[in-house]
């Protein structure tokens, strides 16, 4: 049902890349950021952990998303320049 739709419209279907799940932003820049606020502290409750969490993206500033996203696009470069191979 799919390909005769495609046909009949004469859409075409775009390859894309395979899925790396580190080049996730989250993965890579932010999870280990808020992870620095985390560590070594005792929490009392779950409700604790969501404040410091929120509370450490807050005061990231935009520079810190600039570079990440930066960095981000020159690693999904690199892989569309290997033939959709991961590198580091």
């Amino acid at each position: 049902m799919v390909t005769e739709l495609l046909d009949e419209y004469k859409w075409s279907v775009l390859g894309h890349l395979r899925y790396f799940p580190d080049l996730g932003l989250c993965n890579a820049w932010l999870f280990p950021k808020t992870k620095e606020h985390l560590c070594g502290h005792g929490f009392e409750s779950d409700e604790d952990i969501t404040f410091v969490t929120k509370e450490s993206i807050r005061w990231l500033d935009k520079d810190f998303y600039v570079t990440a996203f930066d960095s981000w696009l020159r690693r999904v470069q690199k892989i569309i320049d290997n033939d959709s191979c991961y590198v580091d």
